[in-house]
């Protein structure tokens, strides 16, 4: 389960002969708090549709097998910020790590032949005195969307607007005062946002988690609620030290659907993903059973009417990847890494059934690895 006490959101770091850190970076306040998420160290499979001749490891899940993999010389070594999206072209758009900046690192957009051909530089909007940056969306036009932040007591939130060639295009200052970790943008221009309300001089106040859908010119349209996950969460956890925990997220990452929607998950066993329209109306909650008991979501991907969440088990450490209708939530397959993929999933194509996963290589040159099912 994703949960905040003081800081941000977490990072991929590969370092060495392909180790990876969980590492989180604390947005310094006046009272030195800060927010934490944790994410797994280590990764492994996706899924797509299930394949005549396919090998299984245990029971009903299949094993992935590499197909391709390819360096991307232009991005050596580093570490890389969770998590990763890829466009209807194959584009692939992974957010960097700046060691001068960690804050503000940039997106790279990568193309299907591993050529760097853009990259989103926070930093350039200058302007605004920006000192964090989060999550981000592909834009249709080949650009991006970014949320970004000025100021710690009172934060301005505002959504960048990247041309596809990376250069700043646009900025829009929502009308919100708050935490954010969790942001996607609808295919009508509408943005959804999630985070934490919370004073950040007092060191007693946790916060309230806070979502919301906001028009493209930053008016806030609907402010959603999930008061039926806070509460089975509670009877969960019920004891005196979880009344007094941090609020687990209410969102932790979220992708635009085929229909326009906005399917986006919540770090909870089973994995629940909330379908949210562009007016802020909740339309569907899907439940996406994990592998088995200690397993958690991690990530996910949504493909035409597929989703791909990966699991992650603390005790074996170890992933699973579990594809599910995007209609009904209904399990098609499970799939497991059985040829070290690589820590980061970053794709899934349900027409291909193809699986992407990003590790460091040789040199520490960024490697992009593709699976599928055999």
């Amino acid at each position: 389960m994703r949960s905040i006490s003081t800081g941000l959101c977490a990072v991929l770091a590969f370092v060495g002969s392909f180790a990876t850190l969980s590492l989180s970076f604390a947005q310094i306040d006046s009272t030195g708090s800060d927010v934490t998420a944790k994410m797994p160290t280590s990764g492994s499979g996706v899924s797509g549709s299930t394949t005549s001749g396919s090998t299984t490891t245990s029971g009903s899940t299949i094993a992935l097998h590499v197909t391709s993999t390819m360096n991307v010389p232009s991005e050596m070594g580093g570490a890389f910020m969770s998590s990763s999206k890829c466009d209807s072209d194959g584009n692939l758009y992974i957010r960097k790590y700046a060691v001068d900046h960690p804050m503000l690192g940039p997106v790279v957009k990568i193309d299907p032949d591993g050529k760097r051909v853009a990259l989103f530089d926070p930093a350039a909007f200058s302007q605004l005195a920006l000192d964090r940056a989060d999550g981000f969306s592909p834009a249709p036009d080949g650009g991006l969307y970014q949320i970004a932040q000025s100021g710690v007591l009172k934060p301005r939130i505002y959504v960048l607007h990247f041309s596809s060639d990376g250069s700043p295009s646009s900025s829009t200052h929502l009308d919100a005062d708050f935490e954010v970790y969790t942001f996607a943008a609808f295919a009508n221009g509408n943005f959804l946002v999630s985070g934490v309300q919370r004073d950040v001089q007092n060191k007693d106040d946790h916060g309230r988690n806070f979502t919301a859908v906001f028009s493209a010119d930053g008016r806030e349209l609907a402010e959603l609620s999930f008061q039926n996950a806070q509460k089975a969460v509670k009877e969960a956890t019920k004891s005196e030290a979880a009344e007094k925990s941090p609020p687990m997220l209410d969102l932790s990452d979220a992708e635009v659907g085929d229909d326009g929607n906005l399917y986006v998950m919540r770090n909870s066993s089973p994995a629940l993903v909330y379908v949210i329209a562009p007016s802020g109306k909740i339309m569907d909650t899907l439940k996406v059973a994990g592998p088995g008991t200690g397993s958690a979501p991690s990530a996910f991907h949504v493909s035409i009417n597929r989703m791909a969440v990966s699991f992650w088990n603390e005790d074996s450490q170890s992933q699973t990847v579990v594809v599910a209708d995007a209609q009904t939530g209904r399990k098609i397959a499970s799939y497991s890494d059985g040829a070290g993929l690589g820590p980061s999933f970053a794709c899934y194509s349900a027409n291909e059934g193809m699986f992407t996963f990003l590790k460091l290589g040789e040199g520490n040159a960024l490697q992009v690895i593709r699976a599928e099912p055999q």
